[in-house]
This record gives structure tokens, sequence and C-alpha cells, in this order.
């Protein structure tokens, strides 16, 4: 009967070993099987390490407020303006800040050039011209609050204007070509001109369209503005053709 003790002490033993395991496997429910611990709940804002940057950043790059534009079209003359010009194109080119989705500014440089009408060539008897207007002004931009991929804006400035009124007249001239093979052309001499330089100011607005996807910040524009220049008229003293109004209207890229 001395083996009773080492039977008991046996299952002693085993019930140590069951309790055991249990509580190895209430241990091991944090773990995987390879004793590494179990990825926590992910932190809604990790902090970047090592050059690692957010998948989401919850910060603009300094650069993202800069805004530009470029477009071209066509102009068209109003008022007295028509007397000394006709229809032409312009080009618009301009950079600036947004400072917040609503409100920016630009400075904008404009060439406009327009052609003269054939009775103020007839008056002047000159046989061709153009008039020449170019510009740098301050334009602030009020973008109106929209959703989805259309949107519009009222744009409107002031600054410094130069006009040109150029008249011309073909004259011969003689090319040649490199293998020495000569004719006779012509091309357009200026035979007179007068400028002036004043203020001016303009005001008008536009719609744009996120041609290039709904998350990116370049848009299509169209736009139409007044445009105002302060030219003096002709008198005794001096020359000019008063004040020029037109309408540009332009299309392009907007950032």
């Amino acid at each position: 009967m001395a083996s009773l003790p080492i039977i008991a002490n046996a299952q002693d033993d085993t019930h140590g070993a069951v309790s055991s395991s249990d509580d190895n496997k209430s241990y091991l429910a944090g773990e995987d099987i390879d004793g590494a611990s179990l990825a926590a709940a992910p932190n809604p804002s990790p902090t970047p390490q090592y050059g690692q940057t957010n998948r989401y950043p919850a910060y603009e790059n300094r650069w993202s407020k800069i805004a530009f534009e470029a477009g071209g079209g066509f102009n068209a003359p109003v008022s007295d303006a028509t007397t000394f010009s006709t229809y032409g194109y312009n080009l618009t080119l301009g950079a600036g800040w947004n400072f917040n989705k609503i409100f920016g500014a630009l400075i904008e440089y404009q060439y406009l050039r327009d052609k003269i009408p054939g009775a103020t060539l007839a008056a002047v008897g000159a046989p061709g011209g153009y008039t020449g207007v170019w510009s740098f002004t301050i334009d602030p931009v009020v973008n109106l609050p929209t959703t989805g991929s259309f949107g519009a804006y009222f744009t409107g400035g002031g600054g410094f204007y130069r006009k040109v009124v150029t008249f011309t007249t073909p004259v011969p001239v003689l090319y040649c070509d490199y293998f020495g093979f000569c004719f006779i052309g012509s091309e357009n001499a200026v035979i007179g001109h007068f400028s002036s330089n004043q203020g001016g100011m303009n005001i008008g607005g536009g719609l744009t369209w996120k041609a290039f996807g709904p998350d990116g910040k370049a848009k299509l524009f169209a736009e139409a503005r007044y445009l105002w220049v302060d030219s003096p008229s002709a008198s005794a003293t001096q020359q000019g053709t008063g004040t020029f109004t037109t309408i540009p209207v332009t299309i392009g890229i907007r950032w």
C-alpha cells in the first residue's frame, strides 16, 4: 500500500500541470504564437519619425497658398474707344497668394492689342496701325463658396497702364536665303506713334471648372471684365485718343 502516496502525488502533479497550462493560456491570450504583443489600436495622430510623413497630414505645405493664372482671349472695345480701336486679342499672366478658400490677391500683367478702324486710318492718312495696352495691376479675388467641380469668383483692381497707338505703312524689303536666292517682299514700318502712361481699373468675374479632378487645385477658367483706362484726349499740346474702355474675355488655367 505504499504506492498510494505516490499515486496521490502524481494526481496532485497532474492537477498542478493543468492549472499551470490554464494560466499560460490566459497569459498568451494577449500574445501571438511568436510571443510578440498583438498590435494595439493605432494612434489617431502618430508622430512621424525618420523623415516619414503621415498619409493624411494635418498641415499644409508652405507653397500650397501660392496662386497663379495664365490665359488669353479677345477683347471688344466699347463706348468712345470704338472710334480708335476695334476687336483684338489679350494675354494675361498673374501670380499671388490665396489667404484662404474665399479670399486671394494677384499681381497681374496683361497685354491687349487692337486694330485701328479703317475710317480712322483714312482720316490720318496711314495705311495701317494698331493700339497696344499693357498693364501691371493688383487684383483681389473673392471666390464664391460652392461645392463640386464648378465654381465662380469676382475680381477687380487697378494699377499702371501704358497705351501706345502706332501707325504703319508697308515698305519693300529685299529678302535673301542661305543659298543666295533673293526676292522682294514687304513689311510694315512705323511712320508715327504716340503713347501715354496713366492709371486704370478693371472689374469682372468668371467661372471655374476642376477639369483635372475634384481634389486638384488647378482649374480651367473663363472670365470677362470691364476695363477702363484714363488715357488723355488730343489737344493743342498733345496727341491722344481719349479714355480707353474695353471688355477682355479670357480663357485659361488658374491655381
